[in-house]
């Protein structure tokens, strides 16, 4: 094998194995799907950004009820098609789609929701289902590309200096008696390395050469005829000490959390079944909503801000029917934002949401028969925190906590207490990363 095969065959060990260890691309967040909003079995109006998971089933259990405690019967699932076969992308790609088709494609996906408590005017207990569609739009500026493409090269050059390394030490450990002996004629050739494939200049380079030699005196003892342990673990340091870890670090993070801006677009319809016969059932209410994102970097990089637009309609003839004395408006305009903190397993965020409520009540008519219409109007706020921990890689729990608005189905009802179970599967991983594709 010859050397450029040789750092190809490095650099994408580095990057798909090394790199990624097989870990999820995509950390999974607090449940929060346009189909489990609409049937209020999330009180929150912003909907957050969906992890790339394929497929995220959520358990809802509310506190405040007559029993003072009611077991999980609330349930939502969200389904990711594009996620579901590999579709050979490269880091680029993966990062920064071509186009918002693809972008759309990608990141569309499907939820579907259920409760047994979707409560009539009479008190009683009805069943609804919700359906709902999404998807995020990633707004990546130039910044952003020019870091990616200077990640990339020093993941690349720390790989090739490894590779070039690797087939320098193998031959001068083996005609070397000792430790010394072999750094006597390594090191030298360490130092061009070095200064070839960093940013470091000669003087720093000799330094950083020292520091290696001095670390390898901690390594396992040198042997002539046996020096593959040794060769192996002085390799490790030299890609630490060149900050080829922390490159590729730094860059799986990046991956993760998706700095800058993204926009999420939802649209989610519940369907009513008020005698509980499937041949009968109503579609009470729609939403659509635009939630712009915002995740800071740096030393704000565990800062995120949304924004929440969402326009909420209502099928009036099902509520005259089944609320005959609730006042009933034609729809909602709700507006706000979010700020949430993400550490490592749990984040924390805090909601303030502005409420319009308008109708076209029937007045009369004029003299000459036309139908006349006043306006009707009314606001509401509604303010909710919540705190969620990822228990694992694959399971998040979530509590929230606050005020909602006054809804229709719970009137006068406005104390938040959601206890959430979120469970993900199908993550994209480093298979689905083709790391030796050209951008």
């Amino acid at each position: 094998m010859n050397i450029k095969n040789l750092i190809t065959l490095v650099f994408v060990l580095a990057i798909g194995m090394t790199l990624y260890a097989q870990k999820k691309l995509s950390k999974l967040e607090a449940p929060s799907s346009p189909a489990s909003h609409i049937l209020g079995m999330q009180p929150s109006a912003v909907l957050n950004p969906k992890s790339y998971q394929t497929l995220e089933t959520a358990l809802f259990s509310n506190f405040v009820s007559e029993n003072d405690f009611v077991l999980p019967n609330d349930f939502a699932l969200e389904f990711t098609p594009y996620w579901t076969k590999n579709h050979g992308l490269s880091i680029t790609e993966y990062l920064y789609p071509e186009n918002a088709i693809d972008q759309l494609v990608r990141n569309a996906s499907f939820s579907l929701a259920s409760t047994q408590n979707f409560k009539l005017g009479d008190d009683m207990n009805s069943n609804a289902l919700a359906f709902g569609f999404r998807t995020t739009f990633y707004v990546s500026n130039k910044a952003d590309r020019e870091k990616t493409k200077a990640d990339l090269q020093t993941i690349y050059n720390a790989s090739s200096m490894r590779a070039v390394l690797g087939s320098i030490i193998a031959p001068t450990a083996a005609s070397s008696a000792d430790l010394d002996t072999f750094w006597l004629n390594f090191q030298n050739k360490l130092t061009e390395k070095i200064v070839e494939y960093t940013d470091n200049g000669p003087e720093s380079a000799a330094k950083l050469s020292g520091e290696i030699r001095k670390e390898s005196k901690n390594l396992t003892s040198y042997d002539q005829n046996n020096t593959s342990q040794f060769i192996q673990e002085l390799m490790d340091i030299i890609y630490r000490k060149t900050d080829g870890e922390t490159a590729i670090n730094a860059f799986e993070d990046y991956m993760k959390k998706r700095y800058g801006l993204s926009i999420d677009v939802a649209y989610a319809a519940a369907l009513n079944f008020p005698t509980k016969k499937f041949d009968f059932s109503y579609l009470p209410r729609q939403s659509v909503w635009v939630t712009p994102n915002y995740r800071f970097k740096d030393n704000l990089d565990f800062l995120k801000i949304a924004a929440v637009f969402r326009y909420e309609w209502y099928f009036r003839d099902f509520y005259t029917r089944y609320f005959p004395n609730q006042e009933v408006f034609e729809n909602n305009i709700d507006y706000g934002l979010e700020l949430e903190s993400q550490f490592k397993r749990f984040s924390i965020s805090f909601e303030a949401v502005g409420r319009s409520a308008n109708s076209q009540i029937p007045a009369g008519t004029d003299v000459s028969g036309n139908e006349l219409f006043r306006k009707d109007s009314d606001s509401d706020f509604q303010y909710i925190g919540t705190f969620s921990y990822n228990i694992t890689e694959s399971i998040i729990v979530s509590y929230s906590f606050g005020n909602r608005f006054e809804t229709i189905e719970n009137s006068g009802e406005t104390l938040v207490s959601l206890l959430g179970l979120n469970f993900g599967f199908g993550a994209p991983t480093s298979d689905d990363i083709d790391t030796a594709k050209s951008d």
